[in-house]
């Protein structure tokens, strides 16, 4: 008689535990998503001289459990290197930030096409001088653990690009990517960062701009077989700005090709789909990150704060069930009158608003 551990019923009762088990842990995995970052930008107080400033911007970020801290970096289309004194400020920004458990995301504010009657030609000039000052910051910041870099900030933007050179913005981008990778190997580099729609004149919609700067149709196809046109832009995920001062977080927007956060759904298929036709890798397509969003307490396009702390709880929901990696909201506190963009979470005198109450309570 054989023996019951070596008998074909058996093996074949342990072979179908085995697939249960594995069956079983599947959900599992899928519920070990991480959780999304929480993410605060306010250039002025974070980079600023005075100790009193930066305190208060880093206890309220402790106050809400901030993991990120966006920061720009400004780019004349000249320099090739970054500033010693803005190194500096950031660099200590980075000693802040680690003391309260949070990363550094640095950025490039570059208006380069801003009141330009002729949109700007990018040559091959420029994009050297774009590849040396991105390298100079990698290795500025190669000492520090950064939570990434980002290329370009909102190149359908017709202040922050010729839009009649789309294509060339990959080029650009691609040019930083390298010169990040190369002196600081380490660190993920990632892209997009487009505003999110054509609210005016001054932007065209993020879908289009993207379609056309990587040579797509409306169905993602390639619009020609030329090496050219199958370049790909390199990066370890996508970056986008979501906000809509006038609409619901969970409305839709036409077209589709805004990326407001009412379509943010909508959005990340588009980014996915930019993968499937071979011009980012599926892996950064599925590493999106949201870095500005906001809704503004001044102004024609102001948001009543109410309002806007109960469509932030919604805008937040939404990113976590779309599975956004992290969510960083604009301005900490409003800079005051001077300052066009006002989208403070605290006033100017420093008074809370309901948005900062929300935003603290956001997990």
């Amino acid at each position: 008689m054989p023996s019951l551990l070596r008998s074909p019923a058996r093996r074949a009762l342990l072979a179908l535990a085995a697939v249960l088990a594995c069956l079983a842990v599947v959900p599992h995995a899928r519920a070990a998503q991480p959780a999304m970052v929480k993410g605060l930008q306010d250039t002025k107080l974070t980079l600023s001289d005075d100790p009193q400033d930066r305190a208060r911007f880093w206890t309220h970020a402790k106050r809400a459990k901030v993991g990120r801290v966006r920061l720009l970096v400004s780019w004349d289309g000249v320099q090739r290197t970054i500033a010693p004194d803005v190194a500096a400020r950031i660099l200590r920004a980075a000693d802040d930030a680690k003391a309260h458990d949070a990363k550094l995301i640095v950025g490039i504010y570059a208006a380069i096409n801003r009141k330009r009657a002729v949109p700007r030609r990018i040559n091959a000039t420029l994009i050297s001088r774009f590849s040396d000052f991105t390298a100079s910051m990698g290795k500025a910041f190669r000492p520090i653990r950064l939570a990434g870099y980002l290329t370009w900030n909102e190149p359908n933007f017709k202040s922050m690009w010729p839009q009649n050179q789309p294509r060339t913005w990959v080029t650009m981008s691609n040019a930083a990517y390298r010169s990040f990778k190369r002196t600081d190997p380490g660190a993920k580099v990632y892209v997009g960062e487009p505003a999110p729609n054509a609210r005016t004149t001054n932007a065209v919609n993020p879908g289009s701009f993207f379609r056309k700067a990587l040579c797509l149709n409306a169905s993602y196809r390639s619009l020609n077989r030329t090496k050219s046109c199958r370049t790909k832009l390199l990066a370890d995920g996508f970056a986008i700005h979501t906000h809509d001062f006038f609409l619901s977080p969970v409305a839709r927007r036409y077209p589709s090709d805004a990326w407001t956060m009412g379509n943010l759904k909508g959005t990340m298929r588009q980014i996915r789909a930019l993968a499937r036709a071979g011009r980012i890798t599926a892996k950064a397509s599925r590493n999106v990150h949201i870095t500005e969003f906001a809704y503004r307490t001044h102004g024609s396009a102001r948001t009543p704060d109410a309002q806007a702390a109960r469509w932030l709880r919604l805008a937040w929901n939404y990113a976590k069930r779309e599975h956004v990696r992290s969510f960083t909201w604009y301005q900490l506190q409003d800079p005051g009158p001077a300052e066009e963009w006002r989208s403070g979470m605290l006033t100017a005198g420093g008074k809370e608003l309901r948005t900062w109450k929300t935003f603290r309570s956001l997990r």
